[in-house]
């Protein structure tokens, strides 16, 4: 099904696009270090051959027009400009997601990052979630390979090169979906955040650690959960076990709520086929004033509130929120200068500092037989976290594997490791790749 979105053509003949709902955050926050930049790598069974991937980022990138976009500016509002422009092709950095030059009216902002067997992606926030970016990638694996001789009889789950491009692919859908006079969620308390001083820059480190997808399914499902209810729940046992060391040392703790921000892709619950950013947010929670939590209540907790956030009443809500905001008359009519102050003082006052932790789950990777026979693996690496933060998570699932990668831009390691020991100590393999 298809909204009614902005015609095929008004981006390459009219020349710009509006930036969607979640889209407009971004400018008013970024910066070098809150890059909004995330990464989607499939390491291939072979090295990349560099004459054939380029010509497959052109036959792709011809694809998806709404990408090949830079920032503009406006007097009341940023917006997307065509920019004819084909994404950098470069070697991978050490430091993953790094800044883009938003404001470079030359290039599009996302890049193509290739070493040795690595294909990697990175979009900026302004332009898709990891749905879009996934998409994307899928389409320029596909090409790659054919390019490179490899035979694949299926294109099934692929948007091809040669495929029209659908109008509903640049809509809003949190503009089509937005429904009036629903009530908006409760406003959220201020969560506990973790105590650990910050690296110096560039202060970014990843670990990346794989788990073996059957024994995490076969334990997950004897506690009678999800993979992702039962991933949330380490994370905020892990979390309850560095807010009861902390406490210990400074016996009066100001806040008690431990909070996961969950983002959730609102295509499964909506029928929308947008390459722009779709996501809300679901954010389980444990209040540690009520005392401490065991991990079979923990679960439950995480349960309850994943399921229940996901439900559609509930987006809704959220979606009200979001673009009622929007809308109103008087945020409309601010000048761009004072809307990006306003939004970065709400950033800071409230999104940066609800939350303890992040873990962002892309689902299950999946790719036509013959193609997933050449691809060794697949990792997400999330945006870097803010100082408050300090550490989030990315999950993705290919075949029987399991990535984690986490991103920290403190000094401490601690958290990975109650979280890993956590999964090994429940009978899940885990092989941690790298430490950089």
């Amino acid at each position: 099904m298809e909204g009614k979105g902005i015609n095929t053509k008004s981006i390459q003949e009219k020349g710009w696009l509006k930036l969607d709902n979640a889209a407009k955050l971004y400018p008013a926050i970024m910066s070098g270090e809150l890059t909004a930049v995330f990464r989607i790598t499939a390491s291939l069974k072979e090295p990349v051959k560099f004459s054939a991937i380029k010509e497959a980022v052109e036959v792709t990138s011809a694809r998806f027009p709404y990408f090949s976009v830079s920032l503009g500016s406006g007097l009341f509002w940023h917006y997307l400009e065509y920019n004819h422009r084909l994404p950098r092709i470069q070697t991978e950095e050490a430091i993953p997601c790094t800044a883009f030059a938003a404001g470079r009216k030359d290039e599009p902002l996302y890049r193509i990052l290739i070493k040795e067997n690595r294909i990697s992606v990175e979009f900026i926030h302004i332009l898709t979630d990891g749905g879009g970016a996934f998409e994307y990638l899928k389409s320029l694996l596909y090409t790659y390979f054919k390019l490179t001789g490899k035979t694949i009889n299926s294109s099934e789950g692929i948007i091809l090169p040669e495929s029209p491009i659908a109008e509903g692919e640049m809509e809003d859908g949190f503009i089509r979906f937005f429904r009036k006079k629903i009530p908006p969620p409760g406003k959220q308390s201020k969560a506990w955040h973790l105590n650990f001083k910050l690296n110096s820059k560039p202060r970014l480190k990843i670990i990346v650690a794989e788990i073996t997808l059957d024994q995490l399914v076969e334990v997950a499902k004897k506690l009678g959960v999800s993979v992702t209810e039962y991933v949330v729940s380490v994370y905020l046992f892990s979390l309850q076990k560095l807010y009861l060391e902390e406490k210990e040392k400074v016996k009066k703790q100001k806040r008690g709520v431990l909070r996961i921000e969950v983002p959730m892709n609102l295509r499964k619950k909506f029928p929308s086929i947008t390459m722009r950013n779709f996501s809300l947010f679901i954010l389980p929670e444990i209040d540690l004033r009520l005392g401490i939590y065991t991990f079979e209540e923990i679960l439950k907790n995480v349960q309850h509130q994943i399921q229940s956030g996901a439900e559609v009443k509930q987006i809704s809500r959220l979606l009200s929120q979001n673009v009622g905001h929007e809308k109103s008359l008087f945020i409309r009519i601010l000048p761009l200068f004072i809307k990006s102050i306003a939004i970065s003082a709400v950033y800071r006052k409230m999104g940066s500092i609800q939350c303890s932790g992040i873990m962002t789950n892309l689902g299950a990777a999946r790719f036509p037989e013959d193609m997933e026979k050449n691809i060794d693996s697949i990792d997400l690496v999330p945006t870097p976290p803010n100082k408050y933060v300090k550490i989030c998570c990315g999950m993705v699932t290919f075949k029987n594997k399991l990535r984690l990668t986490f991103c920290n831009i403190s000094r401490s390691t601690e958290l990975e490791k109650l979280f890993l020991n956590h999964l090994t100590e429940s009978g899940i393999h885990v092989k941690v790749f790298n430490n950089k």
